[in-house]
């Protein structure tokens, strides 16, 4: 008797990962030396695509852009081209196939090839098809994402996974399934006789799932299948299939804000990109990677210099701890972010740059016109220099360090962004009110 496909049993869930947008990926070609295939009419390849929630939100975006996704299965497909089809969208393809079928015959090649919670979650011939493919299908200048579970943070999360998966072994519905390993996990974190670490662990995990929906645990921590990889493993993976480590999707992942001191001058002076970045998964126990790759022959520039700022748009939410913020001294002011993260600056020009962003936040902008209206911020306030070009500099180097090293200021290569213009009345574009 054929076994029915798990996510045809129960879908799973509509979500939208800015993390593979096309200009994310491109974004960070550019910082890292690439010359990536322009976001406004590129072609995009999705693995895996579900019910094509993530990459319709971009197609909706990108018009002139071509779109592609596959996904093995048939009610993710059906739901992908059902609101396809609600939205008007011609640029964008759904097909219910085996990755394992596929060569670039099919379908030509793309600038950008997306796998979101996929190389974890399936056997290993698919996990070395999926690269290889990847290889085989992405352009000269192209970039691949691939999210997966990493050690060493996942080994706490596969214990817990254990226990549940077994106690649940012998049940097959979903959602009774779900219920079950939820229930027997709080009854094992009010249990527990050992409670300095195991406990925190096992209540840190009951504790995510409360914020998860049920189809999501049945996929990801139900899974019989869920492989976990140190940073330095997938990286020989990539190289072994002709590929080559190119950053992580979260730019500020790769940055040491947070650690200690001794911690940032020990991975400083560690040479070699992967094992910067395993060491970094060390110190902060990584449980997820979001990784970016390209072709092996590409010679990347794995430290930008402060020009590179001059290619890029920025946007950022920061706001003035102070209510009333001296920009023009040399003060330090503290700036804040969505979630509390702050840096603190005492270089006028690069303060009045993120007052600025601040106030217009929503809106992405050139270094260029972000310098000139930081400039008339500082001359409102009677700040005046003879020699405008030396404070220009030392916020190019600035700007760049915060982009690096935190999430507080975005850096883009494409225009497209929210629409910020005040309608009559309230408007709520189709996109929104089809995931609605």
């Amino acid at each position: 008797m054929d076994v029915p496909f798990s996510y045809d049993v129960l879908a799973y869930p509509s979500k939208f990962f800015l993390q593979t947008h096309p200009d994310r990926l491109a974004t960070l070609a550019t910082l890292f030396g690439m010359t990536p295939h322009p976001v406004e009419n590129c072609r995009v390849f999705e693995l895996g695509c579900g019910n094509g929630s993530n990459l319709i939100s971009h197609a909706f975006g990108l018009p002139d852009a071509t779109f592609i996704g596959i996904d093995l299965g048939e009610k993710h497909i059906e739901e992908a081209k059902r609101s396809a089809s609600e939205l008007g969208l011609s640029n964008i393809e759904f097909h219910n196939l085996d990755l394992m079928d596929l060569s670039t015959a099919d379908f030509g090649k793309f600038d950008y090839i997306t796998a979101h919670g996929l190389f974890s979650w399936v056997p290993e011939p698919v996990r070395v098809r999926t690269l290889s493919l990847i290889r085989e299908m992405l352009s000269e200048n192209g970039i691949g994402y691939i999210s997966y579970s990493a050690f060493p943070g996942a080994h706490h999360r596969q214990m817990v996974q254990e226990m549940m998966r077994f106690h649940t072994r012998g049940v097959s519905k979903p959602a009774e399934k779900v219920e079950k390993a939820i229930s027997f996990l709080g009854f094992l974190t009010e249990n527990t006789s050992e409670r300095d670490v195991f406990q925190r662990i096992l209540h840190h995990d009951l504790q995510r799932h409360n914020s998860h929906d049920s189809a999501d645990i049945f996929h990801d921590d139900l899974s019989d299948m869920n492989r976990a990889f140190y940073f330095h493993e997938f990286a020989k993976l990539l190289s072994d299939a002709g590929l080559q480590y190119l950053a992580e999707a979260e730019l500020h992942a790769m940055g040491t804000h947070g650690l200690s001191q001794d911690a940032k001058a020990f991975i400083e002076s560690v040479p070699d990109i992967v094992e910067r970045e395993q060491y970094l998964d060390f110190l902060r126990g990584r449980i997820f990677r979001q990784t970016l790759f390209c072709h092996q022959e590409i010679d990347l520039r794995r430290d930008p210099p402060p020009a590179v700022i001059d290619k890029f748009l920025f946007a950022s939410s920061v706001v003035p701890q102070s209510q009333s913020p001296d920009l023009a001294g040399r003060e330090i002011e503290k700036f804040i972010g969505f979630k509390g993260i702050g840096i603190e600056i005492d270089q006028p020009l690069a303060k009045a740059a993120l007052f600025y962003l601040g106030t217009i936040w929503g809106r992405r902008v050139g270094f260029a016109e972000l310098i000139d209206n930081a400039r008339a911020l500082l001359e409102e306030r009677g700040f005046s220099t003879d020699n405008w070009e030396e404070p220009i500099e030392i916020c190019r180097k600035i700007l760049l360090q915060i982009c690096l090293g935190t999430n507080l200021v975005e850096m883009h290569v494409s225009e497209t962004g929210p629409f910020t213009e005040v309608s009559l009345r309230p408007e709520v574009n189709c996109l929104s009110r089809v995931a609605a």
